[in-house]
């Protein structure tokens, strides 16, 4: 309860984890309820390392501005309604760990991911074909 109280500090919200600095690195809502689109300004928030959206109601295409997020670990977005190209954006995100993206109506070629330092990661879709993970 509170989470959305005008006064409380974001790092406060339910679902929102933030660095020391203030700055949001997690939105892990998997499971929460949510539907509607996956907003753009998603793309904003630079400092993401986690987002965790899965098994929600969330409709419309994955913002390319995803791609944005150059400090993105784990991307975990199935389980939706998401519907759409898979965006080739998703090849800036060298830091990538873990991609899934499952369970959704998605379309198309997940783009070749260059892995820079990676050794271990996981991969999951049941859409078009994965790309090749080389690190």
């Amino acid at each position: 309860t509170g989470w959305v109280e005008e006064f409380n500090s974001h790092c406060e919200w339910h679902g929102v984890g933030c660095n020391k600095e203030g700055q949001v690195v997690h939105l892990i809502l998997g499971n929460g309820g949510l539907s509607g689109r996956i907003s753009d300004a998603i793309g904003n928030i630079t400092g993401l390392e986690i987002v965790d959206l899965h098994d929600n109601n969330l409709k419309g295409s994955i913002p390319r501005v995803i791609g944005n997020l150059s400090n993105l670990l784990s991307l975990i977005i199935s389980f939706n309604e998401l519907t759409g190209e898979i965006p080739v954006e998703f090849a800036n995100l060298s830091k990538l760990e873990l991609l899934h993206i499952h369970e959704n109506r998605l379309q198309g070629t997940v783009p070749h991911l260059v892995l820079k330092g990676q050794n271990d990661s996981s991969f999951i879709a049941d859409c078009g074909s994965p790309s090749d993970f080389n690190t």
